[in-house]
């Protein structure tokens, strides 16, 4: 999916609301996504890293 403009260069963003990582660059909810971004509701990570969204508490989020 095309990441939404506020998340350009960031490959992993988390729901706060869920504490669910979502990975743009492959299977990613493109509605959760958007609904995210609407509620403002989202954390990036640094380093951009699946094992950093881990450190914080965050699991990821199950794609189709």
């Amino acid at each position: 999916m095309e990441a939404p403009k506020e998340l350009e260069g960031h490959r992993y963003v988390g729901d706060k609301r869920i504490q669910k990582v979502h990975d743009l660059e492959s299977c990613a909810h493109e509605e959760a996504v958007k609904a995210l971004c609407d509620a403002k509701a989202y954390a990036t990570f640094g380093p951009d890293e699946l094992r950093e969204a881990r450190n914080r508490g965050y699991k990821p989020a199950t794609c189709c």
